[in-house]
């Protein structure tokens, strides 16, 4: 096993880290600054010791406007076509902070303990990934694994294949135990259909409402010749609002889940992730008739008749990684939600974050 490696910090390096700081538009940033770089330089000359290319021109860290914006301490690994985050902490930290902002889009994570005269560095541990603001010493692994990261043939994220769903085929964790469904069962009644009025049956009510707002005809009824589940399949084949469409196919997939015309739903719990918060996140897709899918996404608690906790952000990256929606939960609210359209073969990704703690999930249409 790989033991801690010091890494001793030179004149120059000290030179380049307070031209660096002295750029900056506070104190504070400073001398953040200056402890990240050199944090990225101890780092450079410990891969070098091990013969691992480094490109410092590359990296964020090394962008005086993105050095002002944001808190980063990147490495770029030719290599691996990645960036390497080296994260300072002191011989007093118990804990290494890690910022939100760097997250994502990393390789891994190398911890560094820099002396405060700044004469020496030592590279304490790694972690792969990281979704908390604070990780404890106990959790760095050993520099074998970081070796391994960086020498080993890069796999690729692991993404879930909605077109798979349609033909009932699910990845490992998106196979939700029965009671998790009868939940998303529950949600689908409670948050997306018509209230009925008094009556006989609520159930021909709620597809009355659904025909009635399709259509300019407020009178407009069902078919008599169609039973409310027929009824449902008519709309959703054939009504040009997807609105009515998602309204209709959720409420017939509550009817019946293997219904052919249903939408597939599924669901993930979030707690594990979300420091504790017991929220789901599920994930609908249902086919149009051009070939497009209706995705939607949609954050609720797993209590009953309990709020999201405020604050809670459903946001969504496309597969360049740019911003093309976020929604954020407020006081009180059951649930947030997101619905779109795709074509097959579209890539995106979904992340719920909620204060220091986020889960990301890769799909692909």
């Amino acid at each position: 096993m790989i033991e801690p490696i010091k890494i001793l910090i030179t004149a120059s390096d000290r030179q380049q880290a307070y031209h660096f700081a002295q750029q900056q538009p506070t104190q504070a940033r400073s001398q953040q600054v200056y402890r990240n770089t050199l944090a990225v330089l101890v780092t450079q000359r410990c891969l070098q010791l091990l013969g691992i290319d480094t490109d410092l021109s590359a990296s964020h860290s090394w962008n005086p406007l993105e050095q002002q914006l944001e808190n980063i301490a990147d490495l770029y690994i030719p290599s691996l076509q990645g960036f390497l985050e080296c994260r300072a902490l002191r011989e007093c930290d118990r804990k290494c902070h890690i910022p939100p902002e760097v997250w994502s889009e990393r390789l891994g994570y190398v911890m560094i303990e820099l002396d405060e005269p700044y004469q020496e560095g030592q590279i304490l541990g790694f972690v792969e990934s990281v979704s908390v603001s604070e990780l404890p010493r106990s959790y760095f692994q050993s520099l074998d694994i970081l070796l391994e990261c960086l020498t080993s043939e890069p796999q690729p994220e692991p993404t879930v294949q909605l077109s798979h769903w349609l033909k009932r085929t699910f990845e490992s964790d998106w196979q939700p135990p029965q009671d998790l469904l009868n939940m998303v069962k529950t949600s689908v009644v409670r948050f997306s259909q018509p209230q009925p009025q008094r009556g006989d049956d609520p159930l021909r009510q709620q597809v009355e409402q659904l025909y009635r707002r399709q259509s300019s005809n407020l009178v407009q009824s069902v078919p008599l010749h169609l039973n409310p589940q027929e009824a449902l399949v008519n709309l959703i084949q054939t009504t040009q609002d997807d609105e009515i469409r998602w309204q209709s196919a959720e409420l017939l997939w509550e009817l019946n889940p293997q219904h052919p015309v249903c939408p597939v739903i599924s669901a993930k719990d979030l707690g594990i992730y979300l420091i504790g918060h017991s929220v789901v996140l599920m994930v609908g897709i249902l086919p149009k008739s051009d070939g497009r899918m209706l995705i939607l996404l949609r954050v609720y608690p797993l209590e009953k008749m309990s709020p999201l906790p405020p604050g809670l952000r459903l946001i969504g990256l496309d597969e360049t990684g740019n911003l093309f929606f976020e929604v954020e939960s407020r006081q009180q609210d059951d649930y947030i939600q997101f619905k779109f359209t795709a074509d097959r073969g579209d890539r995106f990704s979904v992340r719920v974050v909620l204060h220091d703690a986020s889960f990301t999930e890769n799909f692909v249409v």
